[in-house]
């Protein structure tokens, strides 16, 4: 290890002098699965894997509809996660990215250098869509702000109404979990359109169903401002709401624009076919981050249905190019997604590789069944990044990366 003082004055570190530096960024599943598989490909005595993320344990975000409706679960440290693959964790909160200086700046903590950046930052609450959301609705922002609203949600009087703004798959995922949790509670969604009008007509049947057994209320139209007691949608009328959830959409984690890596509207890096940023040959994006063309040119929705794969097939590009070779093509597409509808009752619908639904679809304790071996294949897999093949460790050709000097104490 290498102590230094960057330019701003700030303690720099780099690890393992020689050594070719990379950095992962994001301790999610896609950059917990990404650094430990990438740790597993490359020579240890050539280059070094590093994992910086803000907190010591996964926290499970497919599960956060759960906790917000007063469940628990275990959480997976990320040390154990990674043990005995090589990666190094980092326990720091990101404030920036420096590309000029090829620099990850950390809150209260070093300077960290890389020659190579994978960036797995995944994505946010997009709350700038309608005024007083911010203000007024509580969105699935993080485990403290989550379990805060649960434990709103259990002081709550009976009959009070819920309202859930937002009718995609964190919305429904909300609203069915607290309905089904807080039967004594009045759940409403509000939305532009029906929830899952993108489903199958079958699916889509099933939902209503589940809607109904639930006492799930659906209020069609849209929303033009969340108010502290009420949600008020276009033509002024008002839907008085006792607490509101905001599942109105998300955008990649703003550290990714602000780096001044070339981004879309939704924050998402550009990135070629083997998920290098086109703006910047020395780092690579995955997941939520991640602008990546489907089979038909638009770009992937966001999620573990298409950021799961990204986590599994981009350690071998980053390696096979760091190394000197030339990198196979990601081929991004869709499979299914599987929609959580409480602890009793989900929904599996299977999709064309561009992502519309079939007519086939898989629904009750069955789908319910294969939603969890989704969770905890995910849980597997962070457990075990890398001993699914045979894995021949790249070395790292001379010429990769663009930062080869150290730091001087």
């Amino acid at each position: 290890m290498i102590l230094g003082m960057s330019r701003s004055g700030a303690l720099s570190r780099r690890i393992g002098m020689g050594k070719h530096q990379i950095i992962v960024l994001g301790g999610g599943y896609t950059g917990i699965v990404a650094a430990g598989r990438l740790a597993r490909r490359v020579r240890a005595d050539e280059a070094s894997v590093t994992l910086v993320t803000a907190n010591a344990t996964r926290d499970e975000r497919m599960r956060w509809h759960q906790l917000a409706a007063g469940q628990r679960y275990p959480l997976l440290p990320i040390a154990d996660a990674l043990k005995g693959s090589g990666a190094r964790l980092e326990v720091a909160r990101v404030e920036r990215i420096d590309l000029a200086q090829h620099a990850v700046l950390t809150a209260g903590g070093p300077v960290l250098h890389y020659d190579s950046l994978v960036i797995a930052l995944g994505s946010v609450i997009d709350f700038g869509a309608v005024p007083g959301a911010r203000e007024h609705a509580h969105g699935l922002t993080d485990v403290a702000t989550v379990s805060a609203a649960a434990r709103t949600l259990d002081a709550l009087p009976d009959r009070a109404r819920v309202v859930v703004v937002g009718g995609g798959l964190t919305g429904i995922e909300i609203a069915t979990e607290v309905a089904e949790s807080h039967p004594r509670l009045q759940v409403a969604m509000a939305s532009s359109h029906t929830p899952g009008h993108w489903l199958s007509e079958s699916a889509r049947r099933h939902l209503e169903g589940v809607f109904d057994r639930l006492g799930i209320e659906q209020i069609t139209g849209r929303v033009v401002r969340i108010e502290r007691d009420a949600v008020v949608m276009a033509g002024g009328h008002d839907v008085p709401s006792a607490f509101t959830f905001w599942a109105g959409g998300f955008r990649a984690n703003p550290l990714v624009a602000s780096s001044g890596l070339e981004a879309d509207e939704l924050g998402r890096a550009h990135v070629d076919a083997t998920l290098r940023a086109v703006s910047h040959p020395d780092v690579w994006v995955i997941g939520d981050a991640a602008r990546v063309p489907g089979p038909d040119g638009a770009p992937l929705k966001m999620g573990c249905r298409t950021g799961a794969f990204m986590a599994l097939a981009a350690p071998g590009k980053i390696a096979e190019e760091l190394a000197g070779g030339a990198a196979t093509p990601f081929a991004g597409r869709y499979f299914a997604e599987c929609i959580s509808l409480g602890r009793g009752d989900a929904l599996l619908q299977w999709l064309t590789p561009e992502g519309t639904a079939t007519d086939r679809i898989v629904t009750g304790r069955a789908a319910r069944f294969m939603k969890e071996y989704v969770h905890r294949g995910n849980l597997f897999v962070a457990r075990h990044p890398g001993p699914y093949a045979p894995v021949r460790r790249a070395r790292v050709h001379a010429g990769a990366g663009s930062r080869r000097e150290t730091i001087e104490a």
